[in-house]
């Protein structure tokens, strides 16, 4: 089992906290990405989400299927 390393959890917490949504975590190597359905473009949350995106390494978006998913990555030290 992978462990989340602080920072990454800290930024999960925060992701979801704003959005409201569960976020899916994923491991990769010397990364760690986390992920939610996009929120509404009305929603109250996003000037608290994008100041939470804001502390990752990486963040954007992705749409597949129909969905679109905001992601954030965390670079990890090796």
């Amino acid at each position: 089992m992978v462990q989340i390393s602080t920072r990454a959890s800290d930024l999960r917490t925060a992701i979801e906290r704003a959005s409201g949504a569960r976020a899916d975590v994923r491991f990769a190597v010397g990364s760690t990405r986390i992920s939610i359905p996009c929120p509404p473009d009305d929603a109250p949350t996003w000037s608290e989400l994008l100041q939470a995106l804001r502390t990752a390494d990486r963040w954007g978006s992705v749409t597949a299927d129909g969905q679109t998913v905001i992601w954030a990555q965390i670079e990890e030290e090796q």
